[in-house]
């Protein structure tokens, strides 16, 4: 999906509202309408807007009574960041992927398929949860050590490749002929002697 595109879906209150409702369950028109305060017609255009963009999935279920409804729910997870700093601009996009199955996802289904009474269970995945909120908040803190260490190496870097083009163009281009591409890709906004 394009960036630019999902900044502007998203830019939209009423569908971030949207999406909030649907991470706690299905609903269908007529509810996301009374819990909006919008008539159904614009819950309808909003909900074309993001079934169109992949982030919600529309799926038609019978009920015992009447017509059959048509849920929506998220059908997809992603994360998006935005890095603002007095040096840089910057979105990074990651999208969950469903093949890997690490040993945090094999436990979780062991839990949860065993046989133990539910009292017991429910005890056990409570445990699992915490394990995994401390993991998410090490992992989380150690990810954001890391990303000051890359904002700090990206500036220094850029200040001494400007340095450098100052100094002179020729080496410059030599310079940036030796890194890899995504790295000068990065940089190159950067540098006004390079955009030829």
């Amino acid at each position: 999906m394009d960036l630019d595109d999902l900044l502007s879906i998203l830019g939209s209150e009423t569908r971030r509202k949207i999406l909030i409702l649907l991470t706690r369950r299905p609903y269908f028109v007529s509810e996301l309408s009374q819990e909006l305060g919008i008539g159904q017609k614009a819950v309808l255009e909003h909900l074309k807007i993001l079934e169109g963009a992949g982030l919600i999935e529309g799926r038609v279920e019978k009920i015992p009574r009447g017509r059959p409804r048509k849920y929506y729910t998220i059908k997809k997870g992603f994360r998006l960041e935005i890095l603002l700093t007095p040096y840089r601009f910057g979105t990074e996009f990651y999208e969950a992927r469903g093949g890997r199955r690490g040993e945090e996802y094999l436990q979780a289904r062991r839990i949860i398929k065993s046989t133990e009474p539910p009292r017991k269970k429910i005890k056990e995945l409570a445990e699992f949860l915490e394990e995994l909120e401390s993991r998410i908040d090490e992992i989380a803190e150690m990810r954001k050590e890391l990303e000051e260490v890359r904002l700090l190496t990206e500036t220094y870097m850029e200040n001494l490749l400007r340095r450098i083009e100052k100094e002179n163009e020729e080496e410059l281009r030599q310079i940036l002929g030796e890194l890899p591409e995504d790295i000068v890709k990065k940089l190159q906004p950067e540098l006004k002697g390079t955009s030829q």
